[in-house]
């Protein structure tokens, strides 16, 4: 029989006070039609995050996908995604099937700058490495129903914006340094974009040093202006030995007050920028580095003190002269 929501299937059981176990099955039945006849009360639910989500060409898209509610006994659940374009429904990729995907996205997948990774046997996480402004759509992550009947709903939907990438760095400093210990550090660059959505920008400069294989963060400004140091460089910067400063709208200055022979390496800047959500978080939707500047570090020179340390070189030939003029003196008479 169907019912309406919000009403009752009328039962045969009463529920009469002298009647103790028709009471008990009475309440039991009433509270088993409440919770399935609720509206909202679905056993099963699929979350994807609200959309639209802006990101900018050529950088990453991920879109997560969580299900609750389905049989413990699925041990895995698999998952599909596909995208509506201009009015053209598309399989994108599947956990069960390499192969599900429409011929439009097949060497994507198979390059792997699109795929599907699993954080759980609930959750997995679409990823499209390189975005085309031909992604912009709509996106539905899928669920698998191996249940064999229904109850609530097994796919989630969300809007993909694809925008221009419109974030530039530069660098105005020189192509390379050659400065002494305990000599100062100046670079400048500039940082904008020209987005239409509102967005906001964070950079951080970096350290690469010679001969070692990652690059350490020396100072990041983050979207809400508050600046951090690297590990390396904590204690410099609670000195104020490290500063970085804005200046202007665009212009972002790095100056150490006394470099370190440890500061020799390539010093760049890395701009992030990030676009808040419907949800109300922020994410990055572009990044972009300035040029590195090669910076040679030498060790300060150590001056000869003027006394109590023997003669000076210069005067050593004039003493040996005038003690062989004296032999041949001593010889001739």
């Amino acid at each position: 029989m169907v019912h309406s929501p919000g009403h009752f299937h009328t039962h045969t059981v009463s529920c009469g006070l002298n009647m103790s176990s028709s009471k008990f099955v009475c309440v039991v039945t009433l509270l088993l039609g409440l919770l399935h006849l609720q509206p909202g009360g679905t056993r099963v639910s699929t979350e994807v995050p609200k959309g639209p989500l802006y990101r900018a060409v050529g950088h990453q898209l991920s879109i997560p996908c969580h299900v609750r509610g389905i049989n413990d006994s699925a041990s895995w659940i698999e998952f599909e995604f596909r995208m509506a374009h201009e009015g053209t429904n598309h399989d994108i990729i599947s956990t069960r099937d390499p192969n599900h995907g429409d011929v439009l996205f097949s060497d994507r997948v198979r390059t792997k700058t699109i795929s599907v990774e699993r954080r759980d046997p609930t959750s997995v996480v679409f990823t499209i490495t390189n975005l085309k402004a031909s992604d912009e759509g709509e996106y539905e992550c899928a669920v698998v129903n191996q249940e064999g009947s229904y109850d609530g709903d097994y796919s989630a939907k969300i809007i993909v914006k694809v925008i221009k990438d419109t974030l530039r760095v530069s660098s105005l400093a020189p192509t390379s340094l050659s400065l002494e210990e305990g000599d100062a550090l100046t670079l400048i660059v500039k940082a904008s974009s020209d987005t239409v959505q509102r967005t906001n920008l964070s950079v951080t400069w970096y350290l690469q040093p010679d001969g070692e294989k990652h690059p350490h963060p020396i100072v990041s400004l983050d979207r809400d202006l508050t600046q951090s140091p690297g590990p390396r460089f904590r204690e410099r910067y609670g000195a104020g030995g490290v500063q970085l400063d804005k200046v202007g709208e665009d212009t972002y200055k790095l100056n150490i007050a006394k470099v370190k022979l440890l500061d020799q390496g390539e010093v760049y800047c890395q701009a992030v920028e990030w676009i808040e959500g419907p949800d109300g978080h922020r994410n990055p939707i572009s990044s972009k580095l300035s040029e590195k500047t090669p910076v040679k570090v030498k060790a300060k020179g150590n001056e000869r003190a003027s006394s109590g340390s023997g003669p000076s070189p210069g005067v050593l030939p004039g003493i040996l002269t005038y003690l062989i003029a004296l032999v041949l003196l001593a010889l001739v008479w």
